[in-house]
């Protein structure tokens, strides 16, 4: 799993880096920060054309039983 501050940097990044070398990364997009709401967004979106490999979730559908 993967969350953190800055959405639009350091996480997507981070996830891009990971999907590259084969390992499969879920973000928490509610758990995460970008430098504006929409650079957040944008870095997001980017991030959920990356299937299987990135799956994007938020805090809900991650704690629901």
């Amino acid at each position: 799993m993967l969350a953190g501050v800055s959405t639009d940097c350091c996480v997507v990044s981070t996830a891009l880096a990971a999907a590259d070398a084969g390992a499969r990364v879920t973000l928490v997009a509610d758990a995460c920060a970008g430098s504006t709401a929409e650079n957040h967004s944008a870095a997001v979106q980017v991030m959920s054309l990356y299937p299987p490999q990135i799956t994007v979730t938020d805090t809900a559908a991650l704690l629901s039983p």
